[in-house]
């Protein structure tokens, strides 16, 4: 098993590269899949953090009681408010009917994160569940982050061998995910851990979050040792699992072979380690940002306003330099 750093030109070759030939949605068009009515920062958070990188399009598909607060936030995302709670599913409406909706957009998409702001409704879940399940049948990549781990723990097969999935735990999550997977960690280092999750996951990527992020499918390993923030604000993680979609997004787009840079090509079989790596990489350096910017006071919204700023001093050097095909 390899444990380094892939190189940023590397990277460099999922971004696609902005010339006049590019249409609408070209740039990828991603979904945040959250919202209740409890938490409605967190698909903000989210799906904003994936335009800030430069995706054209970005849904949320929330709870219904959470997209007026969410409309309200941006005008710059696509609310759509399918998803339904115990108290919300109207009579004669079925979870089925809630996944039909929700396919209606998972059809134009090219990647989508699911988890931000869930909440534990049950209903809610049931939906979720069926969303993640037609997004597999799509073969679309996902991003599964907070609320939804639970999910996972209570049925690993929602996501096992499904080698385009990324899961984003932070340390207790771990431990819940890696119980529930009878995976005993206690021998081993955090490297270890993760790669073992990932084994018994049947290759599926985990980004174990933490002072340094593990990346790792079982078999490759990314460590992600870039100097973030001293700040633990809640939303941090929705804007990693936001970025880790718009990464995956472009990285099914240069599969599909909408652009080729001069500098090598990838392996599509590494696309969601390394977007994942990718997305790591500038969340901890937009981090790092905010908390320069503000220190103790650091919120995620002020990480997610540096977002931008850190993909232009990670890579916009290396895009100028690195031409279209």
């Amino acid at each position: 098993m390899s444990n380094h750093q892939p190189r940023l030109q590397t990277l460099a070759q999922i971004i696609p590269p902005l010339t006049t030939s590019l249409h609408k949605g070209d740039c990828g068009r991603i979904a945040t899949i959250g919202g209740c009515e409890e938490y409605t920062g967190a698909p903000y958070f989210a799906a904003s953090s994936a335009l800030r990188l430069g995706v054209d399009i970005a849904y949320v598909v929330c709870e219904k009681d959470a997209a007026g607060v969410i409309k309200g936030y941006s005008p710059d995302l696509i609310v759509a408010p399918y998803l339904r709670s115990v108290d919300n599913l109207e009579q004669g409406r079925t979870v089925g009917h809630v996944v039909q909706k929700i396919e209606t957009i998972l059809d134009k998409l090219h990647a989508v994160s699911v988890g931000s702001g869930l909440g534990n409704d049950k209903r809610i879940g049931e939906c979720v569940v069926g969303a993640v399940k037609a997004a597999r049948d799509r073969q679309l990549p996902i991003v599964l982050d907070a609320d939804s781990l639970a999910l996972v723990c209570d049925d690993p097969g929602i996501i096992s061998g499904y080698k385009n999935a990324v899961l984003t735990p932070n340390a207790p999550e771990f431990n819940r995910l890696a119980k529930s997977l009878n995976v005993s960690t206690e021998a081993l280092d955090t490297i270890e851990a993760a790669q073992k999750v990932a084994e018994a996951l049947g290759g599926v990527t985990i980004v174990r979050k933490g002072p340094s992020d593990v990346i790792t499918d079982g078999q490759k390993t990314f460590i992600c040792e870039e100097t973030g923030g001293l700040r633990r604000c809640g939303g941090q993680g929705d804007i990693l699992s936001g970025s880790i979609a718009a990464f995956l997004a472009w990285g099914r787009k240069y599969c599909e072979g909408k652009w080729k840079h001069t500098g090598g090509e990838i392996n599509p079989q590494d696309i969601t380690l390394l977007a994942a790596y990718a997305a790591c990489l500038v969340t901890r350096h937009a981090s790092f940002l905010a908390y320069d910017e503000c220190g103790r006071a650091t919120q995620s919204s002020d990480v997610l306003e540096q977002v931008d700023i850190a993909f232009d001093n990670k890579f916009d050097a290396l895009l100028k330099a690195v031409k279209p095909k």
